[in-house]
């Protein structure tokens, strides 16, 4: 009798292990669509920014789609590496770092190239990098492309940050613009697409010192768990929006020239960037 009741107990446990992952996927497959997008602008003004393409996802699938981000961009990281996010809209180098150690799939890439600009004060007597030695240089978080390529540029002009340059790491993007408008930097890194979506009083405060190098460009992946179907469909939605009519507006409100799938090229070119990348995510926070 025990022995039965032994075998009883095994054969629903084993059950049990079967069934976890259908419920789990049933789940998943019930949740709204969600997009991540991190959050490389305030949180108000990056949702706010996406709002048609979330709108558009909406009307063609019909179900809800949910936009979300996290309070910072280490956390942005630490969850699409743990899977939660059904689709993520992220930096190149956060894509590349998910694609090689979470299994994301890369679907889309913008189809124009991302550089740093180093901003100053319209009125600030400023004219070459090399003036900055000695000032405050405000940047996105340190974990951010443009920030590394902002640095290399200090760099490239004979300025070393932390020594010859003050840096000072900002929230965000436009905070790191602001910084310099109320006067607690002389300059700021930040991107030319970020600058394009702060409110006209802001980009019409600032001008252009120096660009930075080119890298790929903001990218679209889907989670491993999504079904290749369910991937392939979303591919061809977010390529009808970019050549929707309130796609063109929003690619034109950001400043992307459109999308596109990146190639095997672009997404190696990164690897020096994730490399640097893990090597600041392994420092205390």
């Amino acid at each position: 009798m025990r022995g039965l009741l032994r075998l009883a107990l095994w054969l629903l446990g084993t059950a049990a292990c079967f069934l976890l992952p259908v419920s789990q996927a049933t789940a998943w497959d019930n949740r709204p669509l969600e997009v991540g997008l991190f959050p490389y602008l305030s949180t108000h003004a990056v949702l706010n920014a996406y709002r048609p393409l979330r709108s558009y996802l909406e009307q063609r699938l019909q179900r809800p789609v949910t936009l979300v981000t996290a309070p910072d961009l280490r956390t942005f990281v630490e969850r699409t590496e743990k899977g939660e996010y059904r689709f993520v809209i992220t930096a190149p180098h956060f894509a590349r770092l998910a694609q090689v150690e979470a299994g994301y799939v890369p679907m889309l890439s913008v189809d124009n190239g991302l550089y740093g600009i180093l901003v100053v004060a319209k009125g600030s007597p400023v004219r070459d990098v090399r003036a900055l030695r000695g000032k405050i240089v405000s940047t996105p978080s340190k974990i951010t492309i443009v920030s590394m390529l902002g640095l290399h540029l200090l760099r490239e002009n004979g300025l070393q940050p932390g020594r010859d340059v003050t840096i000072h790491q900002a929230a965000s993007h436009n905070s790191a613009v602001l910084s310099v408008l109320r006067g607690e930097s002389t300059a700021a890194v930040t991107s030319a697409t970020a600058l394009r979506q702060m409110p006209p009083k802001i980009r019409d405060a600032v001008r252009t010192l120096a660009l930075t190098r080119e890298v790929p460009h903001l990218m679209y992946l889907a989670n491993p768990r999504v079904p290749e179907r369910e991937v392939a469909k979303m591919t061809r939605l977010l390529l009808d929006f970019a050549g929707s009519p309130e796609g063109r507006r929003f690619m034109r409100d950001t400043g992307y020239a459109g999308l596109r799938p990146p190639t095997e090229g672009e997404l190696r070119s990164l690897d020096p960037y994730v490399t640097e990348l893990k090597a600041l995510l392994s420092q205390p926070r």
